[in-house]
């Protein structure tokens, strides 16, 4: 988390243009559908990390050569000339492990139908037939419509079985069919089927949750493309039929054999997916599915589970309250505690060993069934205690203990200090205050994955989502530690507190009727925005850009889920002043205080143009069409959206706006806001938007980061 690095992406990528000409690329190959800087930089780095390994040094030299092809006149040669440079090595390591995003993915473990459950089931293997060469678990990339399905499940679920039609049974999508299953044993499923009836996959409702893995570059043993370094879930079903050509059927047996070096795969972790699964008791998947339909549920029905749940604090004594709804995060941290990678490092760092041991008790004691199971606000402190075990774990891990200062109190300057805390050193008193909010304000930790359209729904009761995380995590704009994502989601929770606060004395509502009319307006507007199979191109890209924008003013921004509100901030106007927060300490004595100062206000459309373009949700070098596709990531699309949803809400103009002949804020106008100067971008973007440098006020960033005062 070194957020000191403002246009250091640039840099980079300037300087890898410049050495993949001069070894031999032809001017406008690169970028676009041609080259791309971080696969080369990605094959690069791998090249110097096998030194000791001459034949796979060879493949990935092969293939870096196939992958330049007729972009340069000889491919070898620019190769070669790559791979010598010392200068490319280092900003390639540099690159691949401080920069590079993983994709968004699902892989399969598919089980035969028809063989009788046991210790060694056959597992469906791909033979890849282009680099790397092995074996492979089916899978493929997440889309942006599965979240919009026919079985209305979580986006991965029917990406899962949407690739187990494409890649295990072959089908185009004008031949699958889904539906749901309810078994005479009780068990309730999804499947794919082939409508012509030849074959169809399974998923059952328990295996919901998956196995989700994280790509950790060092635990990567074969490199690839970077978009086999992934953010992905792996997935249980079963094939009820034949598979499709080009696929085999192994034992878990010999898949997880020690003398079988990754199972046979291609990717590492891929056996690790199919261990997971294959071990996995029923006790996980209970406690993994109790979580998932608790969060999911607040998702389905914000309003009608909140309801529920606040009624759980009408008594004595509110914060006392039994929620045995977190006793599935309660649980897993005890199991995740006593994980192989945790026991190896207490018994290498004996004092975190220590520190565990007050994470378990505090955890144990709030799951005491001859008490009060789970009491709320002691369970969600046990969970922070944990959550912050964690934390000192990881960082630990990356050498940021070593590297303070052990004779003062530590000032944490991410300026100056690679992972300082952001986040829990500037903000770690809201929790405490969320704390004290308790019944009027309910905190859930989850380690379910959690979509912005997820966030966007619950917005309108007071529900505070705070995600959970065993290692770094990329999450606005660089990597955030356990704690920090924590703290970050805290501080999320607490700046919609108070602006929920301030708009119920504006006016003159209670908390129930801010809940009603935000829930009546949120919940009909996003369904109307939903991506389907159904909508155009530019329909689906427009209908994203909308929920950005939207996820903008009331996420991002924290603003009430009302309809004047967000007609509102959408047409808000650079200028002005917003209130910011910096940390002060008193070099004398080393006790802190935090300073209340204002910054230059930003337009909201210029905001989410930066966000968009800076790498806030993904990186600059690998944007997630998931997101929104980076051919819309312009001005003049993110204008076009905002002006059509203030025509779909009836917007009042604010007095500053310009009108259109229809009398409504003109799109000319919303795009000079889109235009207008941005924050202190801590990535610099790919490509320049023209219309920036057209319709900009030339000031190229607001509001520098001040990170103490």
């Amino acid at each position: 988390m070194i957020q000191a690095e403002s246009g250091r992406s640039a840099e980079i990528r300037a300087l890898v243009i410049g050495m993949l000409r001069a070894a031999g690329v032809r001017e406008g190959q690169i970028g676009g559908n041609g080259i791309r800087p971080v696969s080369v930089l990605y094959m690069a780095h791998w090249f110097r990390r096998l030194a000791h390994n001459r034949l796979e040094r060879e493949r990935v030299r092969d293939h870096l050569a196939g992958y330049i092809g007729a972009s340069a006149a000889d491919a070898l040669a620019t190769a070669d000339a790559l791979f010598a440079n010392d200068a490319f090595a280092t900003l390639a390591k540099e690159f691949v492990e401080r920069h590079l995003v993983p994709s968004k993915t699902v892989d399969l473990v598919v089980l035969r139908g028809d063989q009788e459950d046991g210790p060694d089931r056959d597992i469906l293997s791909v033979e890849r037939v282009y680099y790397p060469f092995g074996h492979a678990l089916p899978g493929g990339f997440v889309r942006e419509d599965d979240e919009t399905n026919p079985l209305d499940v979580p986006a991965t679920v029917f990406a899962a079985l949407r690739i187990a039609a494409e890649k295990v049974l072959g089908l185009p999508s004008d031949q699958m069919a889904y539906e749901r299953e309810a078994r005479t044993d009780g068990r309730s499923a999804y499947l794919v089927r082939d409508v012509r009836g030849t074959g169809a996959v399974r998923l059952f409702a328990e295996d919901e949750g998956g196995y989700h893995y994280r790509e950790n570059l060092r635990n990567v043993l074969r490199p690839s493309d970077p978009r086999h370094l992934v953010d992905t879930i792996g997935y249980r079903c079963e094939l009820l039929g034949t598979a499709g050509p080009g696929m085999e059927w192994r034992s878990r047996s010999a898949i997880l054999a020690s003398e079988e070096v990754g199972g046979g795969f291609a990717f590492g972790h891929h056996r690790e997916i199919v261990a997971f699964i294959a071990s996995q008791t029923s006790v996980e998947k209970e406690r993994s599915r109790k979580e998932r339909d608790f969060i999911r549920g607040l998702f389905r029905d914000p309003k009608g589970e909140y309801e529920r749940v606040r009624a759980r604090f009408a008594c004595p004594r509110p914060r006392m309250a039994s929620f045995p709804e977190l006793f599935p995060v309660v649980d897993r941290f005890l199991s995740e505690l006593f994980a192989d990678r945790v026991n190896a490092a207490c018994a290498e760092v004996p004092v975190l060993n220590g520190l565990r041991d007050r994470a378990v008790i505090g955890l144990r004691h709030v799951a005491l069934k001859n008490r009060v199971f789970c009491p709320y606000v002691p369970t969600l402190r046990a969970i922070a205690e944990a959550r912050a075990f964690f934390d000192l774990l990881v960082r630990n891990a990356r050498g940021f203990y070593a590297a303070m200062p052990t004779d003062r109190i530590t000032a944490h300057d991410p300026s100056t200090m690679p992972y300082a805390l952001y986040h829990q050193y500037r903000y770690r008193y809201r929790f405490n205050e969320l704390m004290e909010m308790v019944p009027d304000e309910i905190v859930i930790p989850t380690f379910e994955s959690v979509s912005a359209t997820d966030l966007l729904r619950l917005r309108g009761v007071p529900v505070r989502i705070c995600g959970l995380a065993l290692d770094f995590l990329y999450v606005d704009e660089f990597e955030q530690s356990p704690d920090e994502f924590g703290g970050h989601d805290d501080n999320h929770a607490w700046r919609m507190v108070m602006e929920d606060l301030a708009a119920m004395e504006e006016r003159g509502w209670s908390r129930d009727r801010l809940t009603e009319e935000s829930v009546a307006f949120s919940l009909p507007y996003l369904d109307r925005i939903r991506i389907r199979p159904t909508d155009s191109e530019v329909d689906r890209e427009l209908k994203k850009l909308k929920k950005i924008i939207l996820f903008e003013v009331t996420h991002e921004d924290a603003r009430p889920f009302l309809s004047d509100v967000v007609c509102r901030y959408v047409q808000m106007m650079e200028g002005g002043s917003v209130p910011f927060e910096v940390p002060r300490v008193d070099p004398r004595t080393g006790y802190m205080d935090v300073v209340d100062t204002r910054d230059t206000g930003i337009s909201t459309l210029a905001y989410v143009r930066c966000k968009l373009q800076h790498g806030f949700y993904d990186h600059v070098d690998s944007q997630l069409p998931q997101i929104v596709d980076p051919r819309y990531r312009t001005a003049e699309w993110i204008a076009r959206a905002a002006y059509q949803m203030l025509v779909e809400l009836d917007a009042v103009p604010i007095a500053e706006a310009e009108l259109d002949a229809d009398g409504r804020v003109s799109y000319e106008w919303l795009l000079c806001r889109t235009c207008a100067v941005g924050p202190d971008n801590i990535h610099a973007v790919d490509h320049v938007d023209p219309l920036v440098a057209e319709l900009g006020d030339g000031a190229t960033a607001l509001n520098p980061k001040r990170y103490l005062a």
